[in-house]
């Protein structure tokens, strides 16, 4: 408040500045959407490192690569992650075989139902799970919850002394549906009206049934994902769509155009896999038949790029190939962490991790046919394997795009992003002079 002057001398006053700063957002969030064989469908889980996603989503790739692509981002840098499993549900475009959660209903001793067991996902991952009831007599019981995926049994926890009854009271604090907390499974009653009190009846190791992962997903799931994706993840930056293991080719490479509309809508930028027709660096830029020309039907180029060719892993001793999209957004992480944003994720200091080798191998004569026709290679030098591109899908060069390069278009989103949320305070001040000069 303004100092009120009562003798002759100086007096200090403190004043607010009147400039407000504008605080620079995160630029290497992803988000990554996809098939898994377990997990939430249609729900963003966010994801600090690979053990939480592992602790969600398993690490099973009989669905698709989102397992190795998440590691992989993880490996080259990545420090966060949305991921949104896809699925086929009841209500989407091919409800005839939609992805379900596996069960078991456990009946008292007059064959009248009394619990439902029910696996906490869909898909076939629940059909491993097994129930045991010992010890039923006068109301209360024993249930062993465990899984058992060829005979080895993993996850098995037992809880004693379980009621059926809700009523809690001095010699009933068990309640099973309440008090049983099992990550791979919940509990209800049945009916549900009225409770059906009666415990269940002994029962030998019994596996719960019918869970599917349902239908290979289409445009229709993702799409359906974007919506979701918009009203629950504030900030992503980078969009990856690993593959799927139940889509062909044509369906994959379907799915760009409207993940770069999305990303343009979000100022983000979309990270693509090659084509797996591109077994050469002439079927990569083949002008008529599946080449890069192919992939921008639909695509926001500005807001894309594409990686080639996929990297190779191994897993259990034997080389297996996965896209490189996972990596670059680990590198893109990595490199806006030590140089920043406006500095090209590629070069010598790009070296990909987590990897023992590339598909294909290509020399500089090779990468002058792919560079011009903006298909980022990764290359194999003495120092390791790097990533030695970075033209967005708009960087061809007889496009003369001032967004050909990926970090200008980046720091373009960047500034963008920044300025959005950091000018939100004027949208309601008067539009005059003193709005002006703060």
């Amino acid at each position: 408040m303004p100092v009120q002057p009562t003798y002759p001398g100086v007096y200090v006053q403190e004043v607010p500045s009147v400039v407000r700063t504008i605080a620079g957002v995160s630029t290497s969030i992803a988000l990554f959407v996809g098939p898994t064989m377990w997990g939430p469908v249609n729900e963003t889980v966010r994801c600090l490192n690979y053990t939480e996603f592992v602790n969600t989503f398993t690490e099973d790739t009989s669905q698709g690569d989102m397992a190795r692509a998440v590691k992989l981002f993880f490996l080259n840098g990545g420090t966060q992650c949305y991921v949104m499993r896809v699925a086929m549900t009841t209500g989407a475009s091919s409800p005839t075989n939609p992805a379900t959660a596996a069960s078991l209903t456990l009946n008292d001793g007059a064959a009248a139902s009394t619990l439902k067991i029910t696996a906490k996902y869909a898909g076939t991952l629940g059909n491993s799970i097994k129930a045991v009831v010992t010890n039923s007599a006068l109301g209360k019981f024993d249930l062993q919850l465990f899984r058992d995926v060829s005979g080895v049994v993993t996850d098995s926890q037992t809880w004693t002394g379980l009621s059926m009854d809700p009523v809690i009271t001095a010699t009933n604090k068990r309640y099973a549906p309440d008090y049983v907390d099992y990550k791979w499974a919940v509990l209800t009653p049945q009916p549900l009206t009225p409770i059906n009190t009666n415990a269940p009846a002994n029962l030998v190791a019994t596996a719960l049934a019918g869970g599917k992962n349902g239908n290979a997903v289409t445009s229709a799931e993702y799409d359906a994902a974007y919506i979701i994706v918009d009203k629950e993840v504030d900030l992503f930056n980078l969009m990856i769509l690993p593959k799927n293991a139940g889509s062909t080719a044509v369906a994959q490479s379907a799915l760009w155009a409207n993940a770069s509309v999305f990303c343009q809508a979000r100022r983000a930028f979309l990270l693509m896999d090659p084509r797996p027709e591109w077994t050469t660096r002439d079927a990569a830029v083949n002008p008529t038949t599946n080449g890069v020309n192919s992939l921008r039907t639909g695509l926001v180029n500005a807001y894309s790029a594409v990686y080639f060719p996929n990297l190779t892993i191994s897993e259990n001793d034997t080389p297996v190939q996965v896209g490189p999209s996972g990596a670059i957004a680990g590198l893109m992480a990595r490199i806006d962490g030590s140089r920043g944003v406006w500095k090209a994720p590629a070069g010598t200091e790009a070296d990909i991790r987590g990897i023992s080798g590339l598909e294909y191998k290509f020399t500089d004569a090779d990468n002058g046919v792919l560079n011009p026709r903006e298909v980022n290679t990764l290359r194999i030098f003495p120092n390791g394997i790097v990533n030695w591109g970075a033209r967005t899908m708009d960087g061809d060069d007889d496009f003369a795009s001032e967004y050909k390069y990926i970090p200008i278009r980046r720091t373009a989103l960047f500034i963008e992003e920044s300025l959005y949320r950091g000018l939100k305070w004027v949208v309601f001040e008067p539009n005059d002079e003193p709005l002006w000069y703060r």
